[in-house]
């Protein structure tokens, strides 16, 4: 994996969690001016930014560098809507019930073989697939910004669920 610059992610970052540059370079076992070279625009190596994401234990960033590196779901930021909980799950409302109103036939056509579907019904499968993802994306983010609230990553909070998960036979493991 080859080094990526990062610097406004990791401005964004400490700003959000009131620290310094220096506090991310003790946290970090890196030199002052190694961090103050990702913040002026020099590449980061994929290690690093494992290592400040850890220590950040910041969902934003922590989405931000999966993104950059693996190129896995973005976060979500808008210029438009608020990122509150509640203007969250007013999106997510809306989303769901544009899911629900695709999920009948959805549902009837996934029932077929799929050598029977045609070209028209697999645009309706993929259609409504878009739509729940759209469902789950804002859903993920609202999460985030609830998380936020009582100083929890997501990441953080993931950790904290995967026992209650594998209690319930959500998810496999000791």
């Amino acid at each position: 994996m080859s080094s990526k610059v990062i610097n406004q992610e990791l401005k964004e970052a400490i700003q959000r969690k009131g620290m310094t540059q220096v506090t991310l370079s003790k946290g970090t076992f890196r030199a002052k001016t190694t961090i103050n070279g990702y913040f002026r625009g020099d590449p980061a190596p994929v290690e690093a930014m494992e290592d400040m994401a850890t220590y950040l234990d910041d969902s934003l960033f922590s989405q931000d560098m999966s993104h950059k590196v693996f190129s896995v779901i973005p976060p979500m930021r808008s210029d438009v809507y608020q990122q509150s909980p509640h203007t969250l799950d007013i999106i997510h409302k809306l989303e769901t019930e544009e899911r629900k109103s695709r999920k009948n036939r959805a549902m009837l056509l996934l029932t077929k073989n799929s050598e029977a579907l045609t070209e028209q019904d697999k645009e309706e499968i993929l259609d409504y697939a878009l739509n729940f993802l759209d469902e789950v994306f804002i859903e993920t983010r609202c999460i985030v910004s609830i998380l936020e609230k009582v100083n929890l990553s997501l990441m953080s909070a993931v950790q904290q669920r995967v026992p209650h998960w594998k209690r319930q036979k959500y998810m496999g493991g000791e």
